[in-house]
């Protein structure tokens, strides 16, 4: 490794190669708010490789994504699974759960799980899905007139694809931010100035902050084929088979 390359250079040449983890990146873009003092860009680098735990905190876009909304149904000797449903079918009493969730993980997480499970889906769920089951059961039975009907879960399937596509929107933002910085940087400078790390970064449209509520959270997560894993709310990752 060429040791006398500037903070920026290596940023640059990592952001460029598809073969450098993103965390290894971001952990550079977190010195680099460090030195540049830059709040913004630290706590973003930060929230990327650990997760967006605080459900008061805000979400950047890329990170809510369209989710199919399934349920497992028995009904007499039947076992109907994954069975798509609409929001409409669940009962007037269950609120904001629709066919959008947001991915709290942190950039390890997502990159291991769409890895591991390339070109399949996923199923996410949160914390109060079993009561949104329960009273599914309650109100199926009761439109139906099938006393043995029971929705057995409920949960969102989500494409590893849309997983890797998460992570190719924060790649991208990477890339255009070492691109602003690039462009600011006069001939023979090559480390940027604080104030331009800052103004690379606000032009780049990415907003964190305090007061945006998470309306969706995944804080279970399982694969689609048999293996089940637990994770603490705000948190979700995938466990081993």
């Amino acid at each position: 490794m060429n040791q006398s390359l500037s903070r920026l250079a290596r940023l640059e040449r990592d952001v460029l190669d598809d073969s450098v983890a993103l965390a290894s990146i971001l952990r550079q873009v977190l010195i680099m708010g460090a030195h540049a003092s830059s709040a913004s860009l630290r706590t973003w680098a930060q929230q990327e490789l650990k997760g967006y735990s605080d459900a008061a905190g805000e979400v950047p876009e890329y990170r809510k994504v369209p989710a199919q909304l399934k349920a497992d149904v028995l009904a007499g000797n039947g076992h109907c699974k994954g069975q798509e449903i609409s929001p409409r079918d669940l009962p007037e009493t269950v609120e904001g759960v629709g066919n959008e969730i947001t991915i709290t993980w942190g950039v390890h997480e997502i990159q291991v799980t769409a890895g591991s499970r390339e070109g399949e889906h996923i199923r996410l769920a949160g914390a109060n899905m079993a009561q949104v089951a329960r009273l599914m059961t309650h109100d199926q039975r009761q439109r139906q007139g099938n006393p043995t009907l029971a929705v057995t879960s409920v949960y969102w399937s989500v494409s590893t694809a849309t997983l890797e596509g998460i992570l190719d929107q924060i790649r991208t933002r990477l890339t255009e931010f070492v691109a602003e910085l690039r462009s600011a940087l006069p001939n023979g400078q090559e480390e940027p100035t604080s104030e331009q790390v800052q103004r690379a970064f606000t032009s780049i449209h990415i907003t964190v902050g305090d007061n945006s509520p998470v309306t969706v959270s995944a804080p279970f997560a399982y694969a689609e084929q048999d293996a089940t894993a637990t994770v603490p709310a705000g948190a979700p990752q995938e466990l081993p088979r």
